[in-house]
Parts: structure tokens; C-alpha cells; sequence
């Protein structure tokens, strides 16, 4: 840019301070003409594009080829050249979830809609069935034929397989990051009913752990508003990690904090660590979706999920061993524990929010 558009004023006119050259040392601003052409607003532009677009380019190399770099670097004070870790997290994690909500969601919303329309009148009318096989049982003993028909129908149309008790859990994985949960239940229809059977049983014939919470809190609601005796819960896991990673990032930095010493780092060095982390495991993730667009089918998936797993701790391996500066056989140690603790955050994570969904359904 030409060197007459700089003021000959040398008042800066953001902070009102003096300024010695090109930029105020109080605030920062260029001591521009605030009268630009509209060729200098461009070159603005392209300025700044190509100034983020290198430094992102700069911060995302050394993310990737020098694990806990960044984070050294940003801790010494020399953060200039890359860009912040928040930014970074923030641009990478949205070009993720971009990519992952990407292609025919709605679609599939629709399709998924339609499927749980058809599932819940199939499983009325199973129900209703049901009820006319008992009636006819104990009005009629003579017409079994009809009630077999009824039994057989009702059973054809369970959207879930019924146990052969009157009470049943089951969970699935579907391949869209979708955790389900099957709840059957007949006999009960409010706890106090649900307690006092439970105390007549003995001991081992009695429901124990989240088969007796999740049933005990079907017991509750359905004395409160009737006919729960089936529910789907259905919790997307991958619509749920935005909310999640609220709660896992600063976690983990606080596993990671466990295992160094208190005096020597402080808690928010350790979240950095975990911003930067996590964000290299967005990239991986991000580039697991593109390798599935590219070449779809399961096989593919699962050896790419193992390969991503295996990568990510030995990254975590190789970024606490650089950042912290201890042996690679302590830092395998302590990255084998952070990830143990880790998994059982995530898992409590994802459990918490099927908890919320069993207790608004």
C-alpha cells in the first residue's frame, strides 16, 4: 500500500494516543486515512484472507507433524505466527460438523420421521390385539383359534421383539451415530406397585442396577401419564457432540493436570493442551468422512476407525512426551490412563443424555 494514504496526523483515531509510526502502540490500529478507494478496500480483503489462509496453513502443519508444538510455543509467549487455539478449534471443529451433518440429512430426517410413524401404528395395533386375545380369554375359553390369531398377529407387529417376560432392555448402535434403547414393560403401573412386588421376589429374581432405574422411572411415569408399557428412546450421538465436547475439553485437561505437577503448570496450560488435541482429532475425524465419501462401505469404515483411534494415542503419546518433557515410557503410561478416563467420561456423557431423553419421553 502506498505511503501517502498514512496519516500526517499523529493522533491515532481509535484511542486518541500518539503514534510514533505505522501503528498506535497503545491500541494497535494503523494510522490509515479513514477515507479508502475502493481498490484499497480490496487489497484490504485479500490481504487479510491471505494472511489467515497461511497462517492457518503454518498452524495446521505443525499441529499435525510436531504433537504439543503449538502448545509449547503459545506457552512461551510466541503466538504470533499461528493462530490462536481457540480460533483454530473453533474453524476446524465447524468445518467437521460441516462435513458430517452434510449430504442428505433431511432426507434421512424424513425417512426416520416416517419410520417411527409406521413403527408406533404397528405397535398400537399389536396392543390392541393384545387386549382382545386377554378379553376373549376370560370371556370366552372356547373360541382359541380366534385368540391364537390374535397372539400371532400381535407378534408379527411388535416393532420389538417382546422377552418371554413381561419386561425387557435392549440397546443398539445404528450406523448413524444413533444409540436406541428398546424398553418393555407390562406388569406394572406405578411404583409403589413396582416396589411391593419387587420386595415379595427373592433376592436374585429381582431387577437390579439400570434395568431396576429404568423401570422403577417408567413405573413413575406411567402412573403420571399412562401407557408406557413400550418406549424407543433414540439419542443421535453425533447431533449430541457439539453439547458433549463442552463438557469433555475442559475434562480432559483436568485428567491430563492430574498426572503433572501443580506447581511447575497451571490448569489453563493443560486447556490449551486439550484445544489443541482435540482439534487435530476433528482433523482426523474430517478426513475419515472424506475417505468415506470417496470410498464408502463398512469394512472400510471400521479398519479406518481402528486406524483413527491408534493414531490419536499415539499423537497424545507423542504431544505429552514434547509438551511436559518426560521419558516416551512414562508419557505411554500416562496417555494409556488419560485415554481410560477419557472413554469413561465419554461414555458417561453419552449415558447422561439418554438418562434426559428416558426422563422427558
Amino acid at each position: 500500500m502506498s505511503h501517502h494514504h498514512y496519516r500526517k496526523d499523529k493522533t491515532c483515531l481509535n484511542c486518541g494516543a500518539t503514534v510514533q509510526e505505522r501503528f498506535c502502540s497503545r491500541c494497535g490500529q494503523e494510522n490509515l486515512e479513514p477515507k479508502e478507494s475502493f481498490g484499497h478496500l480490496v487489497v484490504h480483503f485479500f490481504s487479510d484472507l491471505t494472511h489467515f489462509d497461511s497462517g492457518l496453513f503454518i498452524t495446521i502443519k505443525d499441529l499435525i507433524l510436531k504433537p504439543g508444538f503449538l502448545t509449547q510455543q503459545y506457552i512461551a509467549g510466541k503466538r504470533v505466527s499461528y493462530l490462536n487455539p481457540i480460533r483454530m478449534y473453533v474453524f476446524i471443529s465447524a468445518v467437521f460438523f460441516l462435513a458430517l451433518f452434510a449430504g442428505n440429512e433431511k432426507n434421512d430426517l424424513l425417512e426416520n420421521d416416517n419410520q417411527h410413524a409406521n413403527n408406533l401404528a404397528r405397535q398400537q395395533l399389536a396392543d390392541s390385539l393384545r387386549k382382545a386375545e386377554k378379553t376373549n380369554q376370560i370371556l370366552s375359553y372356547s373360541d382359541s383359534i380366534r385368540n391364537n390369531i390374535y397372539k400371532e398377529l400381535a407378534a408379527n407387529l411388535d416393532t420389538t421383539k417382546f422377552a418371554d417376560s413381561s419386561e425387557s432392555v435392549s440397546i443398539r448402535f445404528s450406523e448413524n451415530g444413533t444409540v436406541i434403547v428398546d424398553l418393555v414393560e407390562n406388569k406394572y403401573h406405578n411404583v409403589r406397585e413396582y416396589d411391593s412386588i419387587q420386595q415379595m421376589l427373592p433376592d436374585s429374581a429381582r431387577n437390579k442396577g439400570t434395568l431396576n432405574w429404568l423401570l422403577r422411572n417408567n413405573a413413575r411415569q406411567k402412573a403420571l401419564h399412562g401407557g408406557r408399557n413400550h418406549i424407543v428412546l433414540e439419542q443421535n450421538v453425533q447431533h449430541d457432540i457439539p453439547k458433549i465436547m463442552f463438557v469433555l475439553l475442559p475434562l480432559f485437561a483436568f485428567f491430563v493436570g492430574f498426572f503433572y505437577s501443580r506447581k511447575q503448570y497451571f490448569y489453563v496450560q493443560h486447556v490449551i493442551f486439550s484445544v489443541h488435541f482435540h482439534s487435530f482429532v476433528f482433523l482426523i475425524f474430517l478426513l475419515m468422512i472424506i475417505i468415506g465419501w470417496i470410498a464408502p462401505g463398512e469394512f472400510i469404515g471400521v479398519i479406518g476407525f481402528i486406524l483413527s483411534i491408534l493414531l490419536i494415542f499415539i499423537y497424545l503419546v507423542a504431544a505429552l512426551k514434547r509438551m511436559y518433557q518426560q521419558s516416551i515410557w512414562l508419557s505411554l503410561l500416562k496417555g494409556l490412563a488419560i485415554s481410560i478416563l477419557y472413554l469413561l467420561a465419554v461414555f458417561a456423557s453419552v449415558w447422561s443424555l439418554l438418562v434426559i431423553s428416558f426422563l422427558r419421553a
